[in-house]
């Protein structure tokens, strides 16, 4: 998905728990800007929603999951598709 990056949904967790909202938002900013409309993914549109769970507790307001996730845009079809580092 064209401008997306990868934040394995690990990242935002410890032992079985959502980081503190400060520790979120220092892995959630530096890689969009600040006021940015998220939109989380993955495979199949589970694990993307730990992922925009973590997002509100950091204190993002435009969040959303794309449910379709990766098995909907991958699949063959016009959608644009990127490879290697944005």
């Amino acid at each position: 998905m064209p401008g997306s990056r990868n934040i394995p949904f690990t990242r935002f967790l410890a032992s079985g728990r959502y980081l503190s909202p400060a520790v979120l938002r220092g892995i959630l900013i530096p890689m969009v800007p600040e006021d940015s409309r998220l939109v989380f993914s993955c495979g199949s549109g589970v694990t993307a929603c730990i992922g925009a769970l973590a997002a509100v507790h950091a204190g993002c307001r435009d969040v959303s999951v794309y449910d379709g996730s990766w098995s909907e845009w991958g699949a063959p079809s016009d959608l644009p598709v990127s490879t290697g580092s944005a």
